[in-house]
Formats: structure tokens, sequence, C-alpha cells
């Protein structure tokens, strides 16, 4: 297997200028100009911890492109020109990339990384992404990659695609899985609770964005794949103009009745499909959680539906491991979309439990994930972990159960003291006390797979401030006379 690169982008040193070598492409993120006795040093927006999103992108477009007439890509806010040179570089059949950027700063590095690189298919645009998108024009493949959330960009977007493939990048994770609630449901139109698999509700909330932007203009969408990169989110959706989709969009909608007492949860689509097309959902809403007799919160709109495709996911992988294996990136993408794969059986349940939180709401020690795995399939249902966050496994086991396994251990543990230190009229107290119905055997010998999916972050890892446009650099002379006027 190839080695994991320790550098998430290297540095190459040539005619007394540093550049940046990244995936097959050369760049520089700065340049200096010398213009009325002074330097002008211009800077564009450049964060090295981003490596494996742009990776990822070219390995989506590059899969996305199979069987395609040549393809017609638009970097819409470009800035260094970066992914644009990639595009042309490492992705096959590209009839033609649009290199967008609004900063004069961006645009004249554009040029001269186009240059750089000797690509000839890239054509340098100095346009509003928003009007740019507006025009008569419509792109085979749409990058989005703001600072910050996409929300601004999102009409125009899906008004250039038909058949077409968008990709999504969102900064804004505090918005998306944080604190900032308000500004979520401003943004994104969504009510969003405090909950343990916050990754995933993230990408549920920005999916859920996207598809009311594409039902509006008569679109539909599909998730190809979603990613989570810890202070970012990632979707490429295939947008196609089908009426029928749009319909179904009915379906693929609805809330989460989320119990913050024990993380237990029901999805409650707003539609269900009937004979004659989609219709309202009339089964009763939960009044209280069955487990522990709690209030529920609501959560949503969310999308409910699945938010990765596993027929594109495996040409992914197939196409990383024949034609990628340049990539920087490579182990940590190869390790997520084999645990895709891996959860293939339990990914049309939507979001995901954490183990070790469940344990310590009964105050017990953490449950080794072999007796996890065991306890889940003696009992017949399928777990496994999943691919967005180490702490999280997916199964199709109905929330009762979950607790009946978590609390058969406890009581296997601690023996006759497995109520010691539970108050009695609390959630805990309530589950430990209540009826088994499923009875696991930890004595079971479990499969699963055990793929690295998460690596550590390296240094320098994390969002970055916005790039200074514009900054005049004193030349050595003036400085030299301002240091003998101090002296």
């Amino acid at each position: 297997m190839k080695q994991i690169v320790k550098e998430l982008s290297m540095f190459i040193e040539k005619d007394g200028q540093r550049f940046i070598k990244e995936g097959k492409a050369l760049i520089q993120t700065k340049r200096v100009e010398k213009k009325e006795g002074k330097l002008i040093e211009e800077e564009v927006f450049y964060n090295p911890a981003q490596i494996i999103n742009r990776d990822l992108t070219v390995l989506v477009i590059d899969t996305f492109q199979e069987n395609r007439q040549p393809i017609t890509i638009l970097d819409a806010l470009s800035a260094s020109g970066l992914r644009s040179v990639r595009f042309a570089q490492e992705i096959q059949n590209v009839k033609e990339i649009y290199a967008n950027d609004l900063s004069l700063a961006s645009l004249a590095l554009i040029d001269e990384n186009i240059k750089l690189n000797n690509v000839s298919n890239v054509k340098i645009y100095n346009m509003d992404a928003n009007k740019l998108m507006k025009e008569e024009i419509k792109f085979d493949v749409i990058d989005l990659d703001p600072y910050g959330t996409v929300c601004p960009f999102l009409d125009s977007a899906i008004h250039s695609c038909d058949d077409s493939l968008l990709c999504i990048t969102c900064t804004d994770s505090r918005v998306l899985c944080g604190p900032d609630t308000q500004k979520c449901f401003a943004q994104y139109g969504t009510a969003r609770t405090k909950m343990n698999c916050f990754a995933e509700n993230g990408l549920r909330t920005l999916l859920y964005t996207i598809s009311q932007a594409a039902g509006r203009l008569g679109k539909a969408i599909k998730p190809l794949f979603s990613f989570y990169g810890e202070f970012y989110l990632r979707v490429f959706v295939h947008v196609t103009k089908d009426k029928c989709q749009t319909h179904k969009l009915f379906s693929q909608i609805g809330n989460l009745f989320f119990c913050q007492s024990c993380q237990s949860f029901h999805v409650y689509p707003y539609g269900q499909k009937e004979d004659k097309g989609y219709k309202i959902n009339k089964k009763p809403i939960p009044s209280k959680c069955e487990v522990c007799g709690s209030l529920f919160k609501i959560n949503g709109p969310v999308w409910i539906d699945e938010i990765n495709d596993i027929h594109f996911i495996k040409k992914m992988l197939t196409n990383l491991e024949t034609g990628h294996t340049h990539f920087q990136s490579f182990d940590q993408i190869q390790g997520k979309l084999t645990g895709i794969v891996n959860q293939n059986e339990v990914s049309s349940n939507p979001y995901s439990y954490n183990m070790t939180y469940l344990a310590s709401n009964l105050k017990c020690t953490n449950i080794s994930k072999k007796e996890i795995f065991a306890g889940f399939q003696s009992l017949g249902f399928k777990i496994a972990q999943c691919y967005l966050q180490v702490d999280l496994y997916k199964t199709n086991a109905p929330n009762q159960a979950i607790y009946d396994i978590i609390k058969t251990w406890k009581k296997i543990k601690y023996g006759e003291n497995y109520l010691k230190g539970i108050q009695e009229n609390t959630p805990a107290y309530t589950i430990l006390t209540s009826e088994t119905t499923h009875t696991p055997d930890f004595t079971f010998k479990p499969t699963f797979n055990t793929a690295k999916m998460f690596y550590p972050n390296l240094e320098g890892h994390g969002p970055k401030s916005k790039a200074i446009q514009r900054k005049i650099v004193e030349l050595e002379e003036d400085q030299a006379i301002k240091k003998q006027k101090i002296d």
C-alpha cells in the first residue's frame, strides 16, 4: 500500500521562488510587482489542509465523466487557479475549464499558473460567480468552494445544471454542525438540535437546502458522495431535470424526532410512495421516547435518503487505485471509500449512534468494539462503524434493542450493583429497570472490517483566515533610508 505522505503539500524552490507542488500541478499563491518605487505583493487564498478536498474533487469529476462527451467545468471561485490546473492535468475527457474569480490579484495569478503548467484548455474569467452562472451556459461540472457558506451561490449554480455534477464545500461547520443553530435556521432552513452524530446531521442539512433550491427550478438531486473534513463539509450531487425525481423529493425530506436524554430517535418522512405517486405520510408522529419516556425534540427538515451512491463509490475506489495513486491523500481517501462500502448494508438507516455516550448514559464503562459487534450480530442485526466520525456506529437495530444490548452488558459486568449510583425517576433508571426483550450473546464470534478510515490531523490543520489581496512592501533602499533617519 502507498505510504502516507507526512506533509499535506510539498513546497519547491525554483529560480529563487517558492512554489507549491500538489497533485501534478505546480503553482504559486503570491506574486510581487514593482510599481512607483514600491513592491506590490498580491496574495490569494490557499489552505494546505484541504488537499484531501481537492484530491477528492479530481477523483469524483474523473469518475463522473466516464462514458460522457467531453465535459465543460466551471471553477467558479478559482483563487490561485490550482483546481483548474489540476483538472486540466489529472482529469480525462475535459473539453474546457472556466477559471473564474472576481479578484484582480487572483486573475493575474491564475494566468501565471496556467503558463507555469503549460495547460491550454483553461479560460480565465473575471466575473461575479452568480452572474456568470446565470448566463445561458450549461456546465457539465460546477465546483463551488467558497469561504463560508455556499447559500448565496446555490440558485445560480443549479440554474446552470441540467445533467450536471455540482461540487459544494461549506466551511461554516460552526453553523452546520456546531452551536450556531439560529444562523443555521436562517441560512439553511433547518431547526437543528444538539446530537452526537453532528457531521451526518450537517451533511443532511446541507443536502436538504440544495434539494429545495433544485426543486424550485424543477430539478432533482442525487448525492454521489458526502464528506466531512472537521472544519468543512463537502458534497457531490448529480443534478438532473427530471419531474418524476422531483416528485420523489416528498419522501426524501423529513424530520428527526430526537431524544436528548438517551440519544434515541425516529425518522419521519413527509411523504410516502403510493400507487399513484407520492402522498403525505399519514403515520402517527411519536409523542415521546419509547426507551426512556422523555419528550422528543424536533430536528429538521433534513435530507433522509442516501447520502452516498454505492455504485459510484465503488467506481471511485477502482479509479483511485488504478489512475490516481499519485494523490498525497491516497491512503485517507482509500480508507473513507472502503468504509462507505463496508457500511453499505446499513447505509439506508439515517443517523448513527455513539456507543461510548450510550454506555456512559447508563453509567458503565466503554464496551469494546468486539463486544459491540458480538452483541448486535448475535441478535441478527447489522452494524458498521460510521466513516464520518470515529466513535459512531450505524445499525438497523431499533432503539429498544440497542439499549437492551448495553444494559445486558452492564448487568453481566456489574452484577447486583448494576443500579449503583443511578437515581430513581431518571432516564437511566427507567432504561435499566425496564423489561429486556432482546438478549444478546457476547460470546458470539463477530465479523467486522478493519479498514483504516481515520488519521491524525497534521500540524497547521484547520480553517485559514482570508488572504490579503494586496499589500505594499517597501523596497530595501527605502527601508535603509528610514533606518538611517532613526539612527
